[in-house]
């Protein structure tokens, strides 16, 4: 067992509140505390079994444990040493973990088009991530493009024409794999280029996206601001009182993706809803103790997940919302994936039904301000 699992590990004094507030417990038996309890026990072979690559490493565990212990970057060190012996058939969708691969032959990142006004000198990059290949491979009835486009637009309008930064795949899939010698690879390339580019203010619309380049990369070292778009446009957007008073008839609520949990970004998204006029209602569930949608790394779509999902659109469906909104790609087509099968069955009950749309932050603002006003958003 390295050092660095045993310092973690060993601040455990087994309270169970990471227990109490891990979603997967409400689906399985597994027990944050169980887990470091036989690490701790009997060393670091007992963890060499499915429970790490059930964690979803939502963070709720380092939240609210009164210790610190940090679960979820003990299963990433876990992981990383039984990366080589893991099974394909743990990966739901092995194929984004291939691309990330590819990406590292190859000399260039990844070429992207998108809609909007763009200055190839601006400070400010933004960084896409992987909605086209979203698109390529996700069948769920959304349209991962459109966040790109409808991102660049919102900068637009509060006066930042970004330049495209075509950088490789973040990394945040295979580094929550233990695939470290790819992370490494990919962060050292996107690191190199993102100076080479002159940019100072790094933006993305992906709640995966963010926390990688803010925590595990360094940024920060070169002089880099990492940046949710939420955050600017919470700051900085505004919407005339006509359009306020139009917006008033739609009521939404807020999903807050795993990925923000580490910085605690929750306000941001929220007031920049609110700035558009439109009734916000808070879900059961929030913040710090938001129940993740079940998928951590394009791992674990299966039935426990499956059943997250449920427990989170049935929550949803309480509210008697038009829409949900969230700001995390995998959030959105795993949840819009059981919607859309929901809908697509022949017989279904009424009550089973998911009567609400399910879109992405940039999206559901910027149709609000650029397009025809719909009662479907």
């Amino acid at each position: 067992m390295n050092e660095e699992i045993v310092k973690v590990s060993r601040l455990c004094y087994q309270c169970g509140e990471c227990t109490a507030a891990c979603p997967l417990r409400r689906v399985s038996k597994f027990s944050p505390r169980g887990f470091v309890y036989n690490l701790n026990a009997n060393g670091v072979d007992t963890a060499e079994n499915i429970e790490q690559w059930n964690c979803l490493i939502c963070d709720n565990c380092y939240t609210i444990c009164p210790q610190g212990v940090d679960f979820p970057a003990l299963i990433l060190n876990l992981r990383s040493e039984e990366a080589a012996n893991a099974k394909e058939d743990i990966l739901a969708h092995s194929v984004f973990s291939e691309i990330a691969t590819f990406m590292t032959f190859f000399d260039k990142g990844v070429p992207t088009e998108f809609k909007g006004e763009t200055d190839e000198n601006s400070e400010y990059g933004y960084f896409p991530g992987c909605l086209d290949y979203l698109d390529l491979f996700m069948d769920v009835g959304v349209n991962f493009h459109e966040i790109g486009d409808y991102a660049i637009k919102l900068l637009n309008k509060i006066g930042i024409k970004p330049r495209i930064a075509s950088l490789k795949c973040c990394g945040h899939d295979v580094l929550f794999q233990g695939n470290y010698k790819v992370f490494e690879q990919l962060a050292s390339y996107n690191t190199e280029k993102i100076k080479e580019l002159g940019i100072k203010k790094l933006v993305v619309s992906c709640a995966e996206g963010f926390l990688t380049f803010k925590k595990y990369y360094e940024l920060e070292a070169i002089g880099v601001e990492v940046i949710h778009i939420s955050q600017l446009l919470s700051e900085r957007m505004e919407f005339s009182d006509v359009e306020k008073a139009r917006n008033r008839a739609i009521t939404v609520t807020y999903h807050d993706p795993c990925a923000m949990k580490r910085f605690q970004l929750y306000e941001a998204p929220r007031d920049a809803i609110k700035k558009s006029g439109v009734k916000y209602v808070e879900l059961m569930r929030s913040k710090d103790n938001s129940l993740c949608c079940g998928v951590s790394g394009m791992m674990n779509c299966n039935d426990m997940s499956k059943a997250l999902r449920a427990f989170r659109l049935d929550e949803v469906k309480g509210m008697n919302v038009d829409v949900l909104i969230t700001t995390c790609p995998k959030c959105l087509s795993h949840l819009s994936c059981l919607k859309h099968e929901s809908e697509r069955e022949e017989e279904k009950e009424t009550e089973g039904e998911y009567n609400f749309e399910i879109v992405d932050l940039a999206v559901f603002l910027g149709r609000l301000l650029f397009s025809v006003h719909k009662n479907s958003i």
